[in-house]
């Protein structure tokens, strides 16, 4: 079809010819359809165009949403950690005044003891990263909180500051100087009168004159201690008593079996004598 060609003559308004045209006799005799193909043709290429480059332009702009997104949660995350940081120096902080209040309170009981305070001294070394120096502190703190709580019943330190006359243990008796003795604590030099204190806050469970002990004051405290001042030439507190470390508890004597004025201590733990030298220090 396409080999059958139909002239067309372009004629001037004066009627000269002024080119001849060979064109298909097809496209002569189908224009209308050809024309309305091409044209389709054309819309369908454009509306594919403006669709190829509204999908390239949504793909930016899903890639744009993205970094933006991203973005935005590194921010609140900057934000979260930066709100972390100073949640944590804040935990550090009361951590650090927990740890000193507890420590002063450690001390103002080692002093009603007559014992030489905790100090924290010669310290060094390199700085820790601020996670460690947290975990440090609770660590520290539960110490110090564990150390309290045995302090508070422990009997620490030393009823009256006088000399040891008669340590515990095994002894040469001391009315007829001949044969031995067991010795269930430790006699301290003193005059008659001087306060005697409690080592260990507890309950007074006797205060009283009983035999051999004279005037004594008998006191329970945690963890099974119990601890004992005899001799006294009187008591200064009752049974049932609810008493605290350094509290006057009686006045030095020398009533019962006693020799002269000191002080007899002793240092019991579930029934069991112990040597109260032992706990006079820390």
């Amino acid at each position: 079809m396409l080999k059958k060609k139909t002239a067309v003559l372009f004629v001037e308004q004066d009627g000269t010819s002024t080119k001849r045209l060979q064109i298909p006799t097809v496209v002569v005799l189908h224009w209308k359809k050809i024309t309305g193909f091409l044209l389709t043709l054309i819309t369908l290429a454009i509306i594919s165009l403006i669709f190829f480059v509204r999908q390239q332009t949504n793909e930016q702009y899903v890639q744009y949403d993205k970094k933006i997104n991203l973005l935005n949660e590194q921010k609140k995350r900057l934000e979260l950690d930066g709100a972390n940081n100073e949640l944590t120096t804040e935990e550090m902080k009361k951590s650090f005044n927990s740890i000193d209040s507890t420590l002063e309170r450690i001390n103002q009981k080692m002093r009603r003891r007559g014992l030489k305070e905790i100090k924290i001294k010669n310290v060094g070394g390199p700085i820790e990263k601020e996670e460690n120096l947290v975990e440090l502190s609770v660590f520290y703190k539960k110490q110090l909180k564990n150390l309290e709580a045995k302090l508070e019943g422990m009997p620490l330190g030393r009823p009256h500051a006088g000399r040891i006359t008669s340590p515990f243990g095994y002894r040469r008796n001391p009315f007829t100087n001949r044969g031995r003795e067991m010795h269930a604590g430790v006699d301290l030099k003193g005059r008659t009168g001087d306060p005697v204190k409690a080592t260990a806050k507890g309950q007074v469970t006797f205060a009283g004159y009983k035999g051999d002990y004279g005037y004594v004051v008998m006191v329970k405290h945690n963890n099974g201690y119990e601890t004992r001042y005899a001799h006294l030439t009187r008591t200064r507190v009752k049974k049932g008593e609810r008493i605290e470390a350094g509290e006057i508890v009686g006045l030095l004597g020398s009533t019962g079996r006693s020799t002269g004025s000191h002080l007899h201590y002793e240092v019991i733990q579930n029934d069991h004598k112990l040597d109260p030298e032992k706990y006079f220090t820390l």
